[in-house]
C-alpha cells in the first residue's frame, strides 16, 4: 500500500503544482494587458472552459479502465478513444458555431472561429495520462502535466508581451494547442499506440461503456451551475463571496482523486479475478484518505475566518459561513463510491446519481435563493453531493452483496475522528493559555504533534503506509 501512497503523492504534487502555475497567468496578464483586453481574454477562456468541461465526456477515465483490464489491447483502445475524442471535439466545436449568438459574448463574437478551433484541439488526443496511470507510472504523468502547463503559460505570456493584442493572443493559444497535439500524435505513432485498423466490436464496447460515464460526467459538472445563477441574479458582490467560499473545492478534489487514480488500474485487474479484491484495495485507500483529510477539514473549519482574512482581505469575511459549509464536501470526497463501481464497469449508477443531484441542487436554488441568498446554491450543491454519496453507497452494497458494516472500515474511520478531536482539544487548550498569533501558532503545532502521536498509536497500519512512502521518496 505504501507504493500506492508514494505514487499518489507524486501525482497529487504534480496536479497541485500545475494548479499553482495556472494561477500565475491572471496575476501576470493583468499587468500586461489593460482591463478591457484582459476581460475579453477571460471571456474567451471561460467560454472555452464551459464547453470543454461539458464536452469532455470522461473519455480519458474510460480509457484508464480499458487499458488496465486489457493491457495487450492498448493500441486498439487508444485508437478508438482518439476517434471518439475527435467526434466529441467536432460536436463541441459545431455547438460553438451553432450557438455562438447565445454562448459567445458580444465582445469576442468576431473570434468565434478561433474559439471553436481551440475547443476542438483541447478535447483531442488527451490519452497519455490515462495510458501511464493504467501502467502504474506516476512520474511521466508529473513531467507531462508540468511540460504542458509551462508550454501553455509560456506561449500565452509571450504573445501578451510581443503583440499586446488580445486577438493575436487567441491565435497564439490555438497554435500552441495544435503543436501540442502534433507532438502527442508523433509520440503515439512512434510507439505503435495509434493504429489505422478498425474493430467494430471494440468500438461498440467503448461506446457502451462511455455513454453512461460521459453523461454522468456532464451532469456532475453541470451541478456547478450555481455560480452562473449567482452571477446573473445576485450581482458581482455575492458572486465574489460565493466563489471565495468555494475556492477550496477543486484543490480538495485534486488530493482525493490522485490516490484513487493511482489504485484504479490495480482495482480493475484484481476485479477480473475477484471483484471483492479490488474493492478491498479501495477500502484501505479510503481509510488512508480519511485519515489525511479529516484533520485538514477540522483545521480549516476552525480557522475559517482568519484564513479568509489573510488570503482574501477583510472585505470577504462575510463568505466565512458559506466557506465552512462547503468544507463538508471534503468529507464527501472521502467516500468516492463511484470508483469501485467503475472498476466493475458500472457507470450507469454514476450518471443516475448526478442527474438526481442536479434536480436537488436546482430545487434548493429556486426555493431558497430568493429569500436566503447564497444559502440556496451553497446548500444545493452540498446536499446534492451528499445524496450522490448515499445513492452510490447503496448501489455498491447491492453490487458487491455486502452488509453495511463492510462498506467501510468504520472502526478505523472512527479512530481517525477521535484522534482529530483529541488534537483539536489540545489546540483549543493551547490557545486558551497563550493569547494572540503566538497562541494560534502554538496551538497549530500542538494539533500536529497530538494527531501524529494518536495516529501512530491507533492507526498504526495507515501511519506505516505514509512513513514507508516518505522513506521511499527520500531514497
Amino acid at each position: 500500500m505504501s507504493s500506492y501512497v508514494s505514487r499518489g503523492a507524486v501525482l497529487a504534487g504534480a496536479r497541485l503544482l500545475n494548479q499553482a502555475l495556472s494561477m500565475l497567468s491572471p496575476l501576470l496578464l493583468v499587468r500586461l494587458l489593460d482591463i478591457v483586453e484582459y476581460g475579453r481574454y477571460r471571456q474567451f477562456v471561460s467560454t472555452a472552459a464551459l464547453v470543454t468541461s461539458l464536452g469532455g465526456f470522461a473519455l480519458a477515465a474510460n480509457l484508464n479502465y480499458l487499458i488496465a483490464r486489457s493491457p495487450d489491447r492498448a493500441a486498439t483502445d487508444i485508437t478508438k478513444t482518439c476517434v471518439l475524442m475527435a467526434m466529441v471535439g467536432a460536436v463541441s466545436a459545431l455547438a460553438v458555431a451553432a450557438l455562438r449568438y447565445w454562448i459567445v459574448p458580444v465582445e469576442i463574437e468576431s473570434s468565434w472561429v478561433l474559439l471553436a478551433a481551440y475547443v476542438f484541439l483541447f478535447l483531442n488526443l488527451e490519452v497519455l495520462v490515462s495510458y501511464w496511470l493504467a501502467h502504474g507510472r506516476s512520474f511521466p504523468v508529473m513531467v507531462y502535466t508540468l511540460l504542458v502547463t509551462v508550454w501553455r503559460l509560456g506561449t500565452l505570456l509571450a504573445a501578451a508581451l510581443y503583440y499586446d493584442d488580445v486577438e493575436m493572443i487567441f491565435v497564439t493559444i490555438v497554435c500552441a494547442e495544435a503543436l501540442k497535439n502534433l507532438a502527442i500524435y508523433a509520440w503515439l505513432r512512434a510507439r505503435g499506440l495509434l493504429v489505422f485498423h478498425w474493430h467494430h466490436d471494440v468500438f461498440r464496447e467503448q461506446v457502451k461503456l462511455v455513454a453512461p460515464l460521459g453523461i454522468g460526467s456532464v451532469l456532475n459538472k453541470a451541478n456547478d451551475f450555481g455560480k452562473v445563477v449567482v452571477g446573473t441574479q445576485l450581482g458581482p458582490v455575492p458572486m465574489a463571496l460565493y466563489t471565495t467560499a468555494a475556492y477550496q473545492v477543486p484543490l480538495v478534489n485534486i488530493v482525493q482523486t490522485s490516490l484513487s487514480d493511482v489504485i484504479f488500474p490495480d482495482m480493475v485487474k484484481r476485479a477480473q479475478r475477484d471483484p471483492y479484491a479490488g474493492f478491498a484495495l479501495w477500502r484501505r485507500a479510503q481509510t488512508l484518505i480519511f485519515a489525511v483529510i479529516c484533520p485538514a477539514w477540522i483545521l480549516l473549519t476552525y480557522f475559517a475566518e482568519p484564513i479568509i482574512r489573510l488570503l482574501f482581505t477583510d472585505a470577504y469575511v462575510a463568505a466565512t459561513p458559506y466557506f465552512q459549509v462547503f468544507l463538508l464536501l471534503m468529507l464527501r470526497q472521502c467516500f468516492q463510491f463511484s470508483v469501485p463501481l467503475r472498476s466493475v464497469a458500472d457507470n450507469a449508477s454514476f450518471a443516475t446519481s448526478n442527474a438526481v443531484a442536479l434536480v436537488i441542487n436546482a430545487a434548493f436554488i429556486i426555493v431558497l435563493m430568493p429569500h436566503y441568498g447564497l444559502w440556496g446554491p451553497t446548500l444545493g450543491l452540498v446536499v446534492g453531493q451528499a445524496w450522490t454519496s448515499l445513492y452510490l453507497g447503496r448501489r455498491l452494497l447491492r453490487r458487491y452483496n455486502l452488509p453495511l458494516s463492510e462498506l467501510c472500515q468504520w472502526g478505523k474511520l472512527g479512530l481517525a475522528l477521535v484522534a482529530t478531536l483529541l488534537a483539536l482539544a489540545a489546540l483549543y487548550g493551547t490557545q486558551a493559555t497563550v493569547d494572540g498569533t503566538a497562541g494560534s501558532l502554538a496551538g497549530l503545532a500542538m494539533f500536529v504533534v497530538v494527531y501524529a502521536i494518536a495516529a501512530r498509536l491507533i492507526l498504526r497500519e495507515e501511519y506505516g503506509y505514509i512513513v514507508r512512502a516518505l522513506k521511499r521518496k527520500a531514497a
